[in-house]
């Protein structure tokens, strides 16, 4: 039996497919406020060492970061990067030269450590991920003080929350009520203290803290770097998913296929 066949059917059929490929393509192309797979940012704890410039595979990214100066993340490829930091200041400038395998959707704090007149100037690199949550704060501690013994971190009337850290050391994400604490640091084998710090931490937001000294036996502090940390909102396109929105794409733009093809 012969189908029956109606005029400019073709046609309509093929401009259906182009719009629903048109739309398949719009709801699957990423937001622009997407964030870099990976994210490096840089801190100064060197405290005799001057400002620093900094370079990520020979590209400047950053002019006179002073001491306890930090910079917003820069987004790169996942992948083996090479990280530049020279000193501005003084006839015989310091180049600390430095190769490391950045992982994807990782974010790092590249930091400058150590004192110059002792020659002992480092680039270490933390990893700042913390599993997002809207309910607790994060904290993650680094121990940036040379020279130091071994250290504790511990909240007044509360828990220890990092044992026996050395200098260049840290550890990872401690999950904590949001409030207003009291931390304090301590040497591990004799429980002196060696500094406290009156913190507010919020719901929802990460918070890296760094034990550095201004000056060779001078005072230590803690310094903290913030950011927001609560789970991202699932992207949506007139109030449904993106995710649905493309399994729903992808099935009309086979059904289409079908009815063309088959003709």
């Amino acid at each position: 039996m012969k189908s029956t066949e109606y005029p400019g059917q073709p046609g309509k059929l093929t401009l259906s497919l182009a719009a629903a490929l048109v739309f398949f393509f719009v709801i699957i192309a990423p937001s622009p406020g997407g964030r870099a797979a990976t994210g490096i940012r840089f801190l100064n704890l060197a405290p005799d060492a001057g400002p620093f410039d900094i370079w990520i595979d020979g590209r400047l990214v950053q002019q006179g970061l002073k001491f306890k100066e930090s910079t917003d993340y820069v987004g790169i490829n996942p992948d083996r990067h090479r990280v530049i930091s020279k000193t501005k200041d003084g006839p015989n400038p310091v180049v600390l030269n430095s190769p490391f395998p950045f992982r994807k959707d990782m974010e790092y704090t590249v930091a400058v450590t150590g004192n110059r007149e002792d020659e002992d100037l480092q680039l270490i690199y933390v990893i700042d991920n913390c599993r997002p949550t809207e309910s607790l704060a994060q904290v993650k501690f680094t121990n940036a003080v040379g020279n130091s013994p071994r250290a504790d971190l511990s909240i007044k009337y509360g828990p220890t929350l990092y044992t026996n850290l050395a200098f260049r050391t840290g550890g990872g994400c401690q999950l904590i009520p949001p409030d207003n604490y009291l931390f304090r640091l301590t040497e591990t084998e004799s429980g002196d203290l060696i500094t406290e710090k009156k913190v507010e931490l919020k719901a929802g937001t990460r918070y890296n803290y760094f034990a550095t000294r201004s000056q060779p036996g001078g005072n230590v502090e803690l310094l903290a770097l913030t950011k927001p940390n609560a789970p991202e909102e699932v992207p949506k396109i007139f109030g449904v998913e993106r995710s649905v929105l493309q399994l729903l794409g992808a099935g009309l733009i086979a059904s289409l296929l079908i009815l063309v093809l088959g003709r």
